[in-house]
């Protein structure tokens, strides 16, 4: 049985992460980089990005919070729908009760979506409203709607 080889770009790849002790992310930025370049902007450029950064963990917060309450609604809805169904008179129809968790788990995430998106456009304004810069040239319409 032979064992197969790491080829030389893996090994070159480890041996980096073990010298620098900094591993790139999927997109080919490691952190020092980032440090690196977050540094190089003027103090307004730094607070513009730091605010977009805010929102968009804000957006991620509010859309990962309603992913949450889809699954405990989802979980939740199917219990109470298991002991409903199993508690129904014989020969009455209780199907409509395995619709609900479905029902609610989509209304979250709608709620939650809309949320979100309210969010990043709020972000948007904000952004173009309170920047030094001339941004309202990239002021994107197809998000209004």
């Amino acid at each position: 049985m032979s064992k197969s080889k790491p080829n030389e770009e893996e090994a070159e790849s480890s041996e980096e992460v073990i010298e620098t002790g900094v591993q790139s992310g999927p997109d080919g930025i490691n952190r020092e980089s980032l440090d690196e370049a977050i540094a190089a902007l003027t103090p307004e450029q730094t607070e513009i990005f730091m605010r977009a950064l805010a929102h968009t963990m804000r957006k991620r917060r509010l859309m990962l919070t309603g992913n949450l309450l889809a699954l405990l609604v989802m979980v939740f809805g199917m219990i109470f729908a298991f002991f409903s169904y199993s508690s129904r008179e014989p020969g009455s129809f209780a199907g409509w009760v395995f619709l609900i968790p479905f029902g609610g788990a989509g209304f979250s995430m709608w709620f939650f979506g809309k949320l979100a998106k309210r969010s990043g456009i709020k972000t948007h304004q904000a952004l173009v409203k309170d920047s030094p810069f001339d941004l309202s040239k990239h002021n994107d319409n197809s998000s209004k709607s």
